[in-house]
C-alpha cells in the first residue's frame, strides 16, 4: 500500500484573522512599483509569522498578498483575553509596517487592512503529510467572513471585526479600541459580501465613533499620558514581558532587515512622536 497524507478533522472554535495589503494588484501592474512588492511580500511573510506565534496563535497559510491566522479559544470565557491579544497584535503589526516599510524606502508606502471574526463551529483540518511535516486548514462561516471583512477600508489600526470581539475584549485591561459601528449599504452588500446577510449586521471598524470637542485641559492631559505611555515603552523592563517581549525575541533572529525595522520604529516613537507630543504640552502648557 502507498504512503499517502492523513487527514484528521475536529470540530473546535476560536478567532480568526486576515490580513490583506490594500491595492496589491496595483502594485503589481505598475512596472515601477513591482519590484517593491516582490520584496516587501517575503518580509511581511517573516514579520506575519512572528507576530502571530508571539500572540499565541497558529499561523495556518500565506495567502499571497497576506495571510489567514487562527486563535483557538475552547472556552469562552477566555474569549476577551484571547481578543485583547489579537488586537494588540494587529494593532502593533500595523504601527510596524506604517512606520517602517519593514525597512523598505517604496515609491508608495504599503498599507495592510484586517478583518477579525469569531468562528464558533470551525473545522480544522491537520494533514500529516508523508514525512511527517504536519499542516493545519480551517473553514467555516465566520472564515469566509474574515476575508470579506479584510477588504474594507476603516481608520487606523484598519480593522473590521464583530461586535462580539469588541465588547469581549473591552472586558480586559490589556488594551481598549476605538471602535464605530459600521452601517452597510445595499451596494455595500453586493460589493464585499456578495449580497450574503450572514454575519452583516452587527460589523464595526476601527476609529472613533464620533468627534467630541474636548477643553485646553483635556487635551494636555491626553498628551501628557501618551507621552508617559511612549517613555515607559523605551524602558527596558518594557520589553521583558508578554507580547512585546516575545516578537522582539523572534524577530531580532531574522535578516539584517529585521533590526533595521526594530531601530526605525524605535526613532520614530523617540524623535518624531515623542518630540511632537512634547512640543504641543510646552506650547499648550508652559512651565
Amino acid at each position: 500500500m502507498r504512503n499517502v497524507e492523513v487527514f484528521h478533522f475536529q470540530r473546535t472554535r476560536g478567532i480568526v484573522w486576515v490580513c490583506d495589503i490594500v491595492g496589491s494588484s496595483r502594485y503589481l501592474n505598475d512596472n515601477s512599483t513591482a519590484d517593491d512588492l516582490e520584496v516587501f511580500l517575503p518580509r511581511l511573510y517573516w514579520t506575519a509569522v512572528n507576530v502571530v506565534e508571539a500572540a499565541g496563535g497558529k499561523f495556518i497559510k500565506w495567502t499571497g498578498d497576506g495571510f489567514l491566522a487562527w486563535f483557538e479559544t475552547p472556552l469562552h470565557r477566555d474569549l476577551g483575553a484571547t481578543a485583547a491579544t489579537v488586537f494588540e497584535a494587529v494593532w502593533q503589526l500595523t504601527l510596524f509596517i506604517n512606520v517602517t516599510q519593514l525597512a523598505l524606502s517604496p515609491q508608495k508606502p504599503f498599507r495592510v487592512r484586517h478583518g477579525i471574526t469569531y468562528e464558533h463551529d470551525a473545522l480544522l483540518t491537520r494533514i500529516t503529510h508523508i514525512g511527517g511535516h504536519e499542516s493545519l486548514d480551517i473553514t467555516g462561516r465566520a472564515v469566509v467572513l474574515a476575508f470579506r471583512l479584510s477588504g474594507i477600508s476603516a481608520a487606523f489600526p484598519h480593522i473590521a471585526t464583530q461586535a462580539e470581539l469588541v465588547n469581549a475584549h473591552k472586558e480586559e485591561p490589556k488594551i481598549h479600541l476605538d471602535f464605530r459601528k459600521l452601517i452597510l449599504s445595499a451596494e455595500d452588500r453586493l460589493k464585499y459580501f456578495k449580497s450574503e446577510a450572514w454575519g452583516t449586521r452587527s460589523l464595526f471598524v476601527s476609529g472613533e465613533r464620533k468627534k467630541t470637542l474636548r477643553t485646553k485641559n483635556g487635551v494636555i492631559r491626553q498628551a501628557k499620558k501618551a507621552i508617559a505611555a511612549a517613555e515607559e515603552s523605551g524602558k527596558p523592563k518594557h520589553s521583558e514581558s508578554g507580547f512585546t517581549k516575545r516578537f522582539i525575541e523572534l524577530f531580532s533572529a531574522g535578516p539584517d532587515w529585521c533590526k533595521a525595522a526594530l531601530d526605525e520604529e524605535a526613532r520614530f516613537i523617540r524623535e518624531e512622536l515623542l518630540s511632537s507630543l512634547k512640543q504641543v504640552v510646552a506650547t499648550m502648557d508652559p512651565p
